[in-house]
């Protein structure tokens, strides 16, 4: 058997967008789940007001309206000469303060990513007899989901806290398919997740440089019950009409194959994540904000149905972020947001993957209750990943925040 060079194809779906690193372990995290973080390369620190980040439940009491956000995603995947383009929704999330002393939401956003195919780009030709074209083709799709309940609570005029608590659900696929003389034999399988994760929140506003407010925020992540997984293995057929299904025109067909083998792996997926960033607003609505992120799965990763030999085994990331906020009920209706961030994967036995990128942003507020459209732009290379070695993604990412007051009225009748 000749050699040969493996390519990806990403196709076009409605989930977390997929890159190269989908291919490690379960999946790639969700780095940019909003326009504001997107823009700013961070998370903890003030993105969407000048208080105020969505991701951070320790600084919501500083809303004044209940908030409903949601936003899309568009990413595009170059390495080689080969490119794609994918869409997704990227988060959903619903916050409601109450008299500044408290907050309470709900945030619903995918967690992994797992949808990625490697082929050979090549036929390869077996000669026995005559002539026999094959080429293999491995394809995982989908990928775990979380859905979190989160609040905040207001200390004093200095500190807050914030808590969430995360649930893991959802389900991925994977495929291995042997393609010979254009017919398809396929054996898959399907990964359930099931988990649950805390997240802790610090905020603090005592400090001060040269007169000037510098707010220190920390988050802390670690798991409840680690994330375990449910694998169902089924039988290998071939596909005769090529729908990637197994349905009644397959040998053998959908009423003769045998059930599918059921695993349990428990604790496979175990995330421990530290948080920790100063925002220093030097001039009124003026932001300067640095941020370190360091990830850390312990997790057992004894089933093996990873794309690459291999997994994330830990992160580091360190971003350095510009920001100025629109100021409530005036005509300055626009926030800029820009930041440069460095990151560094360490892949067990393998060679890490390091990461440099660019993001900017934009925010458009309207009308008196504190709307405002967002959008975010965020560009990054990676060198070192398994058989690309070199790929750039670009994120453009829009998403719309809309306030009432229904809530609030309520509580205060």
């Amino acid at each position: 058997m000749s050699s040969r060079k493996l390519i990806f194809i990403l196709f076009f779906s409605f989930s977390l967008a997929q890159n190269a690193m989908s291919g490690y372990g379960y999946g790639s995290s969700n780095d940019h789940s909003s326009p504001m973080s997107s823009g700013l390369s961070n998370s903890l620190l003030p993105s969407f007001k000048n208080n105020v980040s969505l991701s951070n439940p320790a600084s919501w009491h500083n809303l004044y309206f209940t908030y409903l956000s949601t936003s899309v995603n568009v990413q595009e995947s170059r390495f080689d000469s080969n490119s794609s383009v994918n869409f997704d929704l990227s988060n959903f999330k619903l916050i409601i303060p109450w008299k500044q002393k408290m907050s309470f939401g709900i945030s619903v956003e995918p967690y992994f990513s797992r949808k990625l195919t490697m082929s050979d780009n090549t036929l390869s030709t077996f000669l026995s007899n005559g002539a026999i074209e094959y080429y293999r083709e491995n394809k995982s799709s989908g990928g775990p989901s979380l859905i979190k309940f989160s609040n905040g609570f207001k200390l004093n005029q200095s500190e807050s806290l914030g808590s969430s608590l995360g649930f893991v659900f959802g389900s991925s696929r994977y495929s291995k398919n042997l393609i010979v003389d254009n017919r398809s034999h396929l054996l898959q399988s399907r990964d359930l997740f099931t988990g649950s994760i805390l997240d802790l929140y610090f905020l603090s506003s005592r400090l001060k440089l040269r007169e000037k407010p510098l707010i220190f925020s920390m988050g802390i992540q670690i798991p409840l019950s680690g994330i375990n997984i449910e694998n169902e293995s089924y039988q290998a057929f071939l596909d005769s009409n090529n729908n990637n299904y197994h349905d009644t025109n397959d040998f053998p067909d959908i009423g003769q194959a045998l059930l599918p083998i059921i695993q349990k792996f428990n604790d496979e997926i175990k995330i421990n994540s530290l948080n920790m960033g100063l925002d220093y607003q030097f001039s009124p609505r003026r932001h300067f904000q640095l941020q370190f992120d360091s990830i850390k799965d312990s997790g057992k990763h004894r089933h093996n149905s990873s794309i690459f030999p291999s997994y994330i085994k830990s992160s580091e990331k360190l971003s350095i972020s510009y920001a100025k906020f629109a100021k409530p009920l005036s005509k300055d209706r626009y926030s800029f947001r820009s930041s440069i961030f460095l990151k560094d994967y360490l892949i067990k036995n393998l060679e890490n993957v390091n990461e440099v990128g660019l993001g900017l942003g934009l925010g458009i507020a309207f009308g008196v209750v504190g709307n405002q459209i967002d959008i975010g732009f965020n560009v990054s290379k990676r060198n070192g990943i398994y058989l690309i070695d070199e790929e750039i993604i670009t994120n453009f990412s829009i998403g719309l925040t809309i306030g009432d007051l229904w809530f609030v009225k309520r509580r205060e009748t």
